[in-house]
């Protein structure tokens, strides 16, 4: 067995143990919360049946929040890795491009002036599942713009472009406390402050088919241009001595990946260090070949995102949102990769 047949081998075994790994977790957090449901009794139900109502309610709930988990950290986990590709610039992602903030941006814009939807006495509703994704993604394609003119007209460096990125999250920030301290009350303040914590658990039946479509249209592209992530990574004159126009490509891609971004922000709130962490780990095991970092990254952003959701749900008796314990969980990773170069 030659070098190239065993690196195949391990790509594809690894690959495969995730998807094992992802399996195995999901009637792990179907079975963890408040109201408690024996795994052994889950798995008993899943082959014979028999649970009350109520549990049976409580199981498609819990069913529904693990799979947005699953759905949400796949399209933050692939747009992680596009970021980092088409920009070179291994700390890229929607998050620290400001994308995400951007996206969070419009939606609470979309929100609080009751375009999208309604922030009442105690809840937060969606009037159209529709509208919000929309505006999510116009302000995603905003920052998208404005990082794409720093790259091409500025010429900012790698550094300076992620410096300048931030510098963008903190003004998205800024406008976003600003409508909040002059135009909002107290509850709604509140109600939507929770919003921007990251939170799969007030993502309906509707949203989640909205992202199923979305993570098809967005895992496909990258699947498909896989080949050409590869060779961004050369730089622009390899990329474009082998066919492919850099500017059009990291457009496009950047483009796809702001969709992607956008519509989970829309849904879930702001999720930090994701779509940053997962692409680095995948890497490390698998290599820098698209063809299996894609999905690699796909998987190792469901498992990450299902982990925290579990934790959220099950170290207290009130459930955290999950945007905080990914925190919790993302960034010591993040130091952990930088020390390790």
């Amino acid at each position: 067995m030659n070098t190239i047949e065993k690196i195949f081998r391990l790509r594809i075994f690894f690959l495969a143990f995730l998807s094992i790994v992802l399996i195995i977790l999901i009637p792990i957090s179907i079975s963890i919360g408040v109201y408690k449901i024996g795994f052994i009794d889950l798995i008993k139900y899943i082959f014979f049946g028999g649970l009350d109502l109520e549990a049976k309610s409580i199981l498609f709930l819990r069913f529904r929040r693990v799979l947005s988990s699953i759905v949400i950290g796949a399209i933050l986990g692939s747009g992680g890795a596009a970021m980092q590709s088409i920009l070179r610039n291994p700390m890229a992602s929607p998050f620290t491009l400001g994308i995400s903030w951007a996206a969070a941006l419009g939606v609470a814009i979309a929100l609080l002036t009751g375009i999208g939807g309604v922030a009442s006495q105690w809840f937060l509703s969606f009037l159209n599942p529709y509208i919000i994704p929309l505006f999510a993604f116009s302000f995603a394609l905003i920052q998208v713009a404005i990082v794409l003119l720093l790259v091409y007209r500025a010429g900012m460096s790698e550094k300076a472009l992620i410096l300048a990125s931030i510098a963008m999250s903190f003004f998205y920030q800024a406008v976003l406390y600003f409508i909040q301290y002059f135009f909002l009350n107290e509850l709604q303040v509140a109600l939507i402050v929770f919003w921007t914590f990251g939170d799969i658990g007030r993502v309906g039946w509707v949203e989640l088919y909205i992202l199923l479509s979305t993570l098809s249209i967005v895992s496909i592209y990258y699947i498909l241009k896989s080949y050409d992530f590869d060779l961004m990574l050369l730089g622009d004159d390899s990329a474009a001595s082998s066919g492919i126009n850099p500017k059009r490509f990291r457009l496009e891609a950047a483009i796809v990946t702001a969709f992607g971004a956008s519509i989970s922000t829309a849904f879930a709130g702001v999720i930090a260090f994701l779509c940053l962490v997962a692409p680095h780990i995948a890497r490390l095991i698998i290599g820098s070949s698209h063809r299996y970092l894609i999905p690699a990254s796909m998987a190792i952003g469901s498992i990450l995102l299902v982990v925290a959701d579990i934790i959220g749900r099950g170290i207290t008796y009130v459930t955290i949102p999950v945007g905080i314990t990914i925190s919790f969980i993302g960034s010591p990773l993040l130091l952990y990769l930088l020390l390790r170069r």
